[in-house]
């Protein structure tokens, strides 16, 4: 039926029902949407103010006080080589997970299950990997990998840790215990030029 066909309450209720709802949904298709994209404009202008920021106090502090520099250069070569390198995240949790394997296998654990999570970007950069294993083996096993991996050669951190003991039968005398953690490390992408912009021990001795 046409509009002009209707009869005129019908164009009332048309013309009213219009007007309650193209405002409405030029909100919703609209409006809200330019809402949404400004606010994430903001919290970009301000995250990157925040970097900026903190890049300038970095640069300031290492001009007044180059010693304190010349530590964080030192610490910095010291902890980059226990960070996982990956050229994305699935990579470094996958050299995470393989890390934990060998440590395990070293340790008498048997390692089940080793589960990547997703990564988190921390705000220098640096990304959080998290792994979540599950294994058995018995208590001196298990306190075996944990050393391990507290001494190791990677960055690592157990955040989460279940132990509980593997009932298997009466006849079962042996001690079994399963293991449950998550296990957090963190990696550099491949490309990353955090060791190359790391100066070296000659650029710091005065000539």
């Amino acid at each position: 039926m046409m509009f002009a066909d209707m009869s005129s309450r019908d164009r009332r209720a048309v013309t009213w029902g219009a007007v309650v709802l193209v405002p409405a949904l030029l909100f919703v298709f609209g409006i809200k949407p330019w809402l949404a994209s400004l606010d994430d404009m903001r919290q970009q202008v301000a995250t990157e103010r925040d970097a900026l920021a903190r890049e300038r106090s970095a640069i300031a502090a290492a001009r007044e006080h180059p010693q304190l520099q010349q530590r964080a250069d030192s610490a910095m070569r010291m902890t980059v080589p226990r960070l996982f390198v990956g050229r994305d995240d699935v990579m470094a949790s996958a050299e995470l997970a393989t890390y934990l394997g060998d440590v395990a296998r070293a340790s008498r654990v048997w390692l089940q299950d080793a589960a990547t999570r997703p990564a988190t970007v921390l705000p220098s950069g640096v990304r959080s990997l998290r792994v979540e294993v599950r294994g058995e083996s018995d208590l001196r096993g298990i306190l075996s990998m944990l050393r391990a991996l507290e001494a190791g050669s990677k960055l690592v951190r157990v955040d989460r840790l279940d132990i509980a003991r593997v009932n298997r039968g009466v006849d079962d005398a042996s001690e079994t215990l399963s293991l449950s953690a998550t296990v957090t490390a963190f990696a550099l992408r491949a490309d990353s030029s955090a060791t190359a912009a790391l100066p070296t021990a000659t650029e710091h001795k005065a000539p």
